[in-house]
């Protein structure tokens, strides 16, 4: 069988770890030259593996010079941009309690939210020069609903669901202005996943068992799951799909 993505040039950002991370080691897996950035310091294992279809960078995806550099530093390595994953992210929960929470909005919102315009921004030219391509934006289950006030996970004020609404509604709205050049644009939507972002969660055993029972399927999804959709989305398999939000969350929006 062939590899879904072989010769196909990557940038995944949120590239450290969690969903970021599996998404790089499946796209090599698959075939794909990969540039991976985060704004954390970091090395992959697989660079053995593939020494010559994997680079790593830092940056900030705020900073929409660093956006510009990622796609000028994919194009100068591979010769052309094929795809863009947008998986840098955060939640107020990561960000210390020190933070206040207009603070808090400001900073997940220009992660979640700006920091996904800016990549797309930034690389809509290049997939225009290679004559096509994919953008897959990881937006969420928050995209669509709140959080349970059982749960206590937010006051009403929390900025981690209208980011997330935010990139779905930019992600619908791209996609249509360039779906006639070639360009396809979906966001990928899970529920709760094993991650940094849900770690202060997950750790706790009654949050834990309060968040599975929310999944029909009986469980939280891991990172290479989501990984595995951002894959199909990435791959001309799926070429007549555009402007679509994929929910992967055990069933929790269907519940």
């Amino acid at each position: 069988m062939t590899n879904r993505l072989t010769n196909k040039v990557a940038i995944v950002t949120g590239a450290a770890s969690g969903i970021g991370k599996s998404t790089v080691e499946r796209f090599l897996s698959e075939g794909a030259r990969v540039l991976a950035v985060d704004r954390e310091d970091f090395t992959f294992s697989e660079l053995s593996l593939a020494p010559n279809n994997l680079k790593t960078d830092h940056g900030d995806v705020r900073d929409r010079n660093d956006c510009i550099r990622w796609v000028e530093t994919a194009v100068g390595l591979f010769g052309c941009l094929d795809i863009v994953v947008n998986s840098a992210g955060i939640s107020a929960r990561t960000l210390s309690d020190d933070v206040d929470f207009e603070q808090k909005w400001d900073e997940v919102l220009s992660v979640n939210l700006k920091g996904t315009m800016l990549m797309c921004h930034a690389a809509v030219p290049a997939l225009l020069q290679s004559g096509g391509g994919a953008i897959v934006n990881l937006a969420s289950i928050m995209s669509f609903v709140s959080y349970d006030p059982a749960m206590s996970l937010s006051d009403g004020f929390s900025p981690y669901p209208p980011s997330k609404g935010g990139v779905l509604q930019l992600t619908r709205d791209l996609a249509l202005q360039v779906a006639s050049k070639n360009i396809r644009v979906n966001a990928v939507c899970p529920g709760f996943v094993y991650t940094n972002l849900t770690k202060t969660v997950t750790d706790s055993p009654d949050m834990h068992a309060a968040l599975v029972a929310k999944h029909p399927i009986g469980r939280l999804g891991k990172p290479a799951e989501i990984a595995s959709v951002i894959t199909f989305l990435a791959s001309d398999e799926t070429s007549f799909v555009t402007g679509a939000a994929w929910t992967v969350d055990g069933g929790y929006t269907a519940a």
